[in-house]
């Protein structure tokens, strides 16, 4: 390993069409499986209950399947062709940091949480008054491993895999991080301007994490934090996935976030990045 993630794109092969092969793959993998999906779909949504928590524990079922299946052939197929140890898309070191995960998962969730429900306060009262304990327990342990699967995918992908890759190109850091940040803001336009200016604030606050801490654990962590919280108490799943495309802007929610994600990278800044024994 080198002693700078974005320095691990140097190890093993490099040229262009491994990096077109190993997406490639990834988006033959899901094409494969959203067909698989589309033709079972009656009869998968029948082994579930007729109810939304049956419909949360179908969605997140459905979730598992598709990102590990995708996130399996990547891995192979990416360390394969660029013949590098899977870890080198993830850090600087041997082993994956589970401490940096939760880490990662309590900090940002934390500031999450405090965030939506100053600007979604009803939401909240809405969970909290149809509260049911085994409900919220399943959906939790079963929502943070297949939302973990996919938001880790999303971080390996953009965050470890890409921005390692771009940096072959482009040897200016601010250059590199905002470049790569538009990518993970086009990624989530589809949903509305708004998705995508917070998206790419997002995209620059993690990959600068990333840089201060060589590693993707902990906005991985932070990433299935953001995705669960808003899956479990602020958003339907299947609704904002059908969600059209808004040229509205939330100001205040949008500040709200800026704000969390400038919290969050001066806590790793001062407690968290590589400097520091972690």
């Amino acid at each position: 390993m080198k002693g700078s993630f974005i320095e691990n794109a140097s190890l093993g092969k490099n040229k262009w069409w491994h990096y077109a092969l190993s997406i490639f793959s990834v988006v033959v993998v899901v094409a494969i499986l959203n067909i698989i999906v589309r033709q079972a779909l009656p009869d998968i949504k029948q082994l579930f209950p007729d109810s939304d928590f049956g419909k949360g524990l179908f969605t997140y079922s459905l979730v598992l399947v598709i990102f590990g299946l995708a996130l399996f052939a990547f891995l192979l197929v990416a360390s394969k062709l660029h013949q590098r140890p899977k870890m080198s898309f993830i850090s600087t070191k041997g082993t994956f940091s589970w401490r940096q995960y939760i880490i990662g998962f309590v900090a940002w969730g934390s500031l999450l949480f405090i965030g939506s429900t100053i600007f979604d306060y009803q939401k909240l009262e809405d969970f909290v008054t149809n509260f049911n304990f085994y409900q919220f327990a399943s959906l939790f342990l079963l929502g943070f491993v297949a939302i973990g699967v996919q938001s880790f995918f999303e971080e390996l992908v953009v965050r470890g895999y890409l921005l390692q890759g771009m940096h072959l190109l482009i040897k200016k850091v601010v250059t590199l991080v905002i470049l790569n940040s538009l990518v993970f803001g086009v990624l989530h336009f589809g949903y509305g301007i708004e998705s995508f200016l917070s998206s790419w604030v997002f995209g620059v606050a993690f990959a600068v994490i990333v840089m201060l801490q060589n590693r993707i654990e902990f906005v991985s962590g932070a990433h299935n934090a953001n995705n669960l919280i808003l899956s479990i108490i602020f958003l339907d799943l299947s609704e904002a996935s059908n969600e059209a495309f808004s040229w509205q802007i939330d100001w205040g929610y949008f500040s709200i976030h800026v704000f969390s994600l400038l919290i969050l990278v001066g806590l790793v800044y001062k407690f968290l990045r590589k400097s520091q024994r972690i």
